[in-house]
């Protein structure tokens, strides 16, 4: 049986726009214009093969917009299949997994039962230090 890997979206899958981001985060158009992080797209593929990957994001509950760009976006950038893993939540610990990839602790990230590989820090500044660790 192949380990969960739970693969937050802004900040870790998708770049977030230009400008403040507390300006933005309620336009429509927002978060499926945004584009993907380097590396990111390549990265879930292969982590793919290996793992049993899912994208765990937290909508902004002020953008209703929000919600159905999201999916978009995963489909646009990690084809149809993706889109069936994508689990948007405000509790991410109550998604079961080995491993969560995320750029923070906030939404249950730190109550997550498995190990928080904290992109974006050190040993896991970027897409390549994250595929290293998970080979």
């Amino acid at each position: 049986m192949k380990k969960i890997v739970l693969i937050d979206m802004d900040g870790v899958l998708v770049e977030l726009g230009d400008g403040p981001f507390k300006e933005n985060k309620n336009k429509k158009g927002f978060f499926l214009n945004n584009k993907p992080m380097k590396g990111a797209i390549s990265a879930f593929k292969e982590l793919s093969f290996k793992y049993d990957c899912y994208i765990v994001s937290t909508p902004i509950w002020s953008n209703p917009h929000c919600w159905m760009e999201k999916r978009l976006w995963v489909e646009k950038h990690l084809g149809l299949e993706a889109k069936k893993r994508l689990i948007l939540t405000h509790h991410k610990d109550l998604v079961k997994g080995d491993y969560i990839i995320d750029d923070t602790k906030n939404h249950g990230v730190d109550k997550f039962e498995g190990k928080h590989i904290l992109f974006g820090t050190k040993p896991w500044n970027n897409w390549d230090d994250v595929l290293e660790y998970l080979k």
